[in-house]
């Protein structure tokens, strides 16, 4: 279970999913080379050893780095497992970039959001509730 964040670029930086158009498609974020050498100074220490399943741990949580095997890739996602420490350095890494990080479960923009933290701290609330923990 994890909170997950979809990452892509459009040809235009939308404020919300809804102002998307149907004639959108996602631009190209670069080689799966290009993109591992983005996310690295961000999340230093990334475990890159299979090149399309980056995974990061920290005493803040570990973030898993989905890929795909697109080759120039559209786009890639985030598997989150950490507290809200780790939203500032996902919007930072997107903003650096262009890149929009679409949290899956409520349909926003992290970095276009007035609270990007929410979706992660209903997604820990839910996993609190399913594993028991108080």
């Amino acid at each position: 279970m994890s909170w997950d964040v979809s990452v892509q670029r459009f040809g235009k930086e939308y404020e919300s999913i809804a102002d998307i158009p149907d004639t959108e498609r996602c631009m190209e974020l670069g080689s799966q080379t290009e993109i591992r050498r983005v996310i690295s100074p961000f999340f230093p220490g990334v475990d890159w050893s299979d090149s399309t399943w980056g995974i990061f741990d920290s005493d803040d949580g570990s973030v898993e780095f989905n890929m795909g095997g697109d080759e120039p890739s559209t786009g890639f996602m985030m598997h989150i497992r950490a507290s809200t420490k780790i939203v500032p350095t996902i919007v930072a890494m997107c903003r650096s970039e262009r890149w929009q990080a679409l949290d899956c479960s409520g349909g926003v923009f992290l970095e276009r959001a007035m609270e990007p933290n929410s979706g992660l701290e209903d997604w820990a609330t839910y996993r609190d509730h399913v594993t028991g923990r108080t």
